[in-house]
């Protein structure tokens, strides 16, 4: 693993991608030529095999670009392959069983002030905190001044999730935020790589 060398610039803009995802070459390649810096695989119902393949998948084309790449929740998948770095929600093993001995990047996915500062307390090198905006299913969403709430209460990176479009991304970024993370609006952007270029813009 070369994570420290990546990160936490590579938390700019976050690509977040199922196995589906992960198969669309021509898609990744648009994105990461124009402005992702990195993909998290998040494949919760994938198969071990099938997870390792996408993910070594995945690595040969960031590493081509220059991107880093992240896998969830499954920490063997992710040393197995040579990822970056691990991504850490519920269903995973807990951070700081996973920090006692992963020397790789670790980011935690949080939703509230008291999960970030657990996740701090575990090791985490970066929090992610969501939905900014309004998901299916993933609870009430924390707009922009929630965000920057939780943001100022965080010392390690935060990167920010949910519903995240070019029209919202200068508000978000204009946080303090280290990254965006975003899965519907460069998966389904009929021009992925304008999608891309538009998410990647700097705070204003």
């Amino acid at each position: 693993m070369r994570a420290r060398g990546l990160f936490p610039a590579a938390l700019h803009l976050v690509y977040v991608c199922d196995e589906a995802g992960a198969r669309d070459g021509a898609r990744l390649d648009a994105l990461l030529a124009s402005g992702v810096t990195c993909v998290w695989l998040r494949a919760p119902e994938a198969t071990g095999r099938a997870l390792y393949e996408a993910a070594g998948g995945l690595l040969l084309r960031c590493r081509r670009l220059g991107a880093a790449l992240l896998v969830g929740d499954r920490v063997d998948v992710a040393m197995a392959v040579g990822a970056d770095g691990v991504q850490l929600g519920a269903r995973a093993i807990p951070p700081r069983a996973v920090r006692a001995w992963f020397e790789g990047w670790m980011g935690v996915s949080c939703h509230t002030a008291e999960e970030a500062r657990a996740a701090e307390e575990a090791g985490a090198d970066h929090v992610t905190l969501s939905p900014v905006f309004g998901v299916p299913l993933k609870g009430t969403p924390l707009g922009v001044a929630g965000l920057a709430t939780l943001a100022r209460g965080v010392r390690a990176p935060v990167v920010a999730l949910g519903g995240i479009g070019p029209e919202s991304v200068g508000g978000v970024r204009a946080v303090g935020v280290a990254g965006v993370a975003a899965i519907r609006s460069l998966r389904d952007a009929p021009d992925p790589a304008a999608a891309a270029a538009a998410l990647a813009v700097t705070a204003p």
